[in-house]
């Protein structure tokens, strides 16, 4: 009878209730599925199938032994500077560390009468996985052929910025382990490819922050290797990174238009142009109308506010350039 729930032990000792789908078994073979859940969290792995087969190798006098491999859809880490050694399947350290201590577990009812060990291998597959990894910036980070097997407590935090940040932390250390000493943080993916067209620096030099530029730079603050930084977006988020907002996501700030236009006035606008920028309905549109305008000289200002703003947070002995990318895919200002 396969049962419907299993108790598993979580890093900090409590139980969790797994709920599973399936068991089959197959001679010394057990292979059982769940079904990820990621609550409201935006996981692309959100109601994947993870299915991990457990075989039993044989008994020896030593301590249970637990080999654990990844399998279809689990990715191979490729680029040295990842919490996983180059060569392996991408599952974290907390992940292994809690396959094993279940395995034991389990194992623990198994021992010889003669004091013989279990011995395991473990294989863990993502069917989708291949798939699901194409929506992730696994390849970026040198984990190909599929997704990574990741976890710091066991369990999900709905809506946790954590991942994120982590991932930010991880583009930043494989940047450094692959002996760049530039990175270039930009705010979206239509930045990051005008800057890779126009940069000569490897993949692993770019790391996407999202609205989460000031955690970024300040990530690199006292990293001794990195030695420049390249801050690239678009206006809207450059408006709010002017005004000193590092946290760009709408929920936390807002483009003040008002100081647009005020920066507008003071670099020879008419009253007119100034009035249109301050009743503008988005950042956008008042891009537009600064390039219509011939006003690139506030473009390059704010994008100078920018600079001054992120060499404070990046710290001394780093050097930071912004860059402004125009809508049209251009860069605007570059100072």
């Amino acid at each position: 009878m396969n049962p419907a729930f299993v108790s598993v032990t979580l890093p900090d000792g409590s139980p969790c209730r797994v709920k599973v789908k399936s068991v089959e078994l197959d001679g010394r073979r057990a292979t059982a599925t769940v079904i990820k859940d990621a609550g409201d969290d935006p996981d692309v792995t959100h109601k994947a199938s993870i299915v991990t087969s457990v075989e039993l190798k044989g008994f020896n006098h030593a301590r249970t032994g637990v080999s654990i491999k990844g399998g279809i859809g689990v990715g191979k880490v490729t680029r040295p500077g990842l919490k996983v050694p180059v060569g392996r399947p991408a599952i974290n350290p907390v992940p292994l560390k809690m396959i094993r201590l279940a395995v034991n577990e389990a194992a623990s009812s198994m021992n010889d009468k003669d004091g013989l060990k279990p011995s395991v291998e473990v294989v863990v597959n993502v069917p989708r996985g291949v798939l699901l990894a194409k929506k992730t910036m696994n390849a970026r980070l040198g984990i190909i052929g599929g997704i990574s097997i990741l976890g710091t407590t066991g369990i999900v935090k709905p809506l946790s910025l954590a991942a994120y940040k982590d991932s930010i932390e991880l583009g930043i250390d494989v940047a450094i382990a692959a002996g760049l000493k530039e990175v270039i943080f930009s705010t979206g993916r239509s930045t990051e490819k005008v800057l890779e067209a126009e940069s000569k620096l490897p993949e692993a030099a770019f790391v996407m922050t999202g609205d989460h530029m000031g955690f970024a730079l300040g990530s690199v603050a006292g990293r001794k290797e990195i030695k420049r930084v390249v801050v690239a977006g678009q206006f809207g988020k450059f408006t709010k990174l002017a005004s000193g907002h590092f946290k760009t996501h709408c929920s936390d700030s807002t483009v003040n238009l008002l100081s647009v236009a005020d920066i507008t006035a003071k670099n020879g606008a008419s009253k007119e142009i100034v009035k249109r920028v301050a009743g503008a309905n988005t950042a956008r549109e008042v891009f537009f109308i600064l390039k219509e305008n011939g006003l690139g000289s506030v473009i390059k200002e704010i994008s100078k506010m920018v600079k001054s703003n992120s060499a404070k947070l990046a710290g001394r002995g780093i050097k930071v350039t912004a860059v402004l990318v125009g809508y049209d895919g251009k860069v605007a200002a570059s100072v």
